[in-house]
């Protein structure tokens, strides 16, 4: 591996400074100077930070590319043991990706698109009673949540009974480069209270099944193949735990962009055809998630840079998103750029197989947000970030307005 002296000690530096607490409000000015060296290689030569668009694309798209193979002991102790899409590699995972999307077909999002914007009309006229409202609680978190457990079947009064463990299971999606046995440990365990849940509810679906998407998962076979049981819990863990906090992520991040870009906000008022677009753009412009882990399995090459099997990579997804080699003025928040070609939902066999119904809730909740929220002001010192690193996320921001235009 070809490296430098200079560059290793700027890899070491750079990157702790990605991982310090004062940057979770602003870590772009480090993605710049990360990108600006990619690929970088830390001491030792056991990690490699791809940091720019095309080098991001290169690994994410690699079929001999694989994940980091200690995520995937996670829930190894459940009788079941259950192996995520999230974790998994070719060939299970393209069987078990195939099937899933049988049942999480386009006609499942088209069929949520009115109850999606029933939501968002409810959560934006709950606000209409109130002078100022928090954005995560009242309007971001909701929405997913919900549309979440319409989907599975879940009883929305549930979701309080396993909140708390999805929670702490997305915390793994969080690790600082090296995941510890006690994270993994804590992780497991919620995994584990998620899974005894889903056990209850699945085995109550299967007497009686409905149009819902779990239903249809219990339901899906192709030439005889059919999930098993534990693939069926992995599948709905996953769904449970990204399906509301990363949608959760991306409308607080985008209402917050709309906030401090009030132009933007204004075109996509008058124009709300620009959901998507909007949508696409917060994800490029402020990543829910920011970075995936990447193992390599053979020699390989990037921009010039030689890597070793074994090698971990760091790919830094929202980096890539702002390499302005690829997207000019990339620094500037533009809800018609129409950036669908951003790496937020990945890229290659494991792009989001829900990204399309977390463009259609974000698109939903950004345009109401701008076009019926009337002047709206975010509260000076109302705005705190999560502790997280990959998950980037809202924890509080207050926001007040001077009325809701109703429907």
């Amino acid at each position: 591996m070809t490296t430098t002296v200079a560059s290793q000690h700027d890899a070491e530096s750079t990157l702790a400074e990605l991982f310090a607490p004062d940057t979770r409000p602003d870590p772009y000015p480090v993605h710049r100077a990360l990108r600006t060296e990619s690929p970088l290689v830390t001491k030792g030569g056991d990690l490699v930070i791809i940091a720019n668009y095309a080098d991001c694309q290169q690994v994410l798209r690699d079929p001999s590319v694989r994940n980091d193979p200690k995520l995937s002991r996670l829930g190894k102790d459940h009788p079941q043991r259950p192996e995520s899409l999230l974790f998994l590699d070719p060939p299970a995972h393209t069987r078990i990706r195939r099937l899933v999307s049988k049942a999480f077909t386009p006609r499942v999002i088209r069929a949520s698109q009115p109850q999606i914007h029933s939501i968002v009309d409810e959560l934006v006229e709950q606000i209409a009673s109130k002078s100022e409202f928090d954005v995560i609680s009242e309007f971001a978190l909701p929405l997913p949540v919900r549309i979440m457990c319409a989907l599975l079947g879940i009883p929305v009064e549930e979701f309080g009974d396993f909140e708390p463990a999805a929670r702490r299971l997305g915390r793994v999606l969080d690790f600082n480069l090296v995941v510890h046995n006690d994270d993994l440990d804590d992780a497991e365990g919620a995994r584990n209270e998620l899974m005894n849940y889903l056990v209850n509810l699945i085995a109550r679906r299967r007497g009686n099944l409905g149009d819902d998407l779990l239903s249809r998962l219990i339901e899906v076979e192709e030439e005889g193949e059919v999930l098993s049981e534990g693939e069926l819990l992995a599948t709905c863990v996953l769904l449970m735990v990204a399906g509301h906090e990363t949608t959760a992520n991306l409308i607080a991040n985008g209402v917050l962009a709309l906030l401090q870009h009030p132009q933007q906000r204004e075109i996509l008022a008058a124009d709300p055809e620009l959901g998507i677009s909007a949508a696409d753009e917060v994800l490029r412009y402020d990543a829910p998630i920011q970075f995936v882990m990447r193992i390599a399995t053979r020699d390989m090459e990037v921009s010039g840079t030689a890597i070793s099997p074994g090698t971990a990579m760091l790919v830094l997804l929202a980096a890539a998103n702002r390499d302005p080699g690829h997207y000019p003025d990339a620094d500037r928040f533009d809800v018609a750029r129409g950036a669908a070609d951003h790496l937020a939902f990945s890229a290659g066999a494991h792009f989001c197989l829900a990204a399309a119904l977390g463009r259609a809730e974000g698109a939903a909740a950004l345009s109401a947000f701008a076009g019926r929220v009337i002047d709206p002001v975010l509260v000076p010192g109302s705005l705190r970030y999560r502790p997280n690193v990959n998950l980037r996320g809202i924890d509080a921001m207050t926001v007040t307005h001077g009325g809701v235009r109703l429907r």
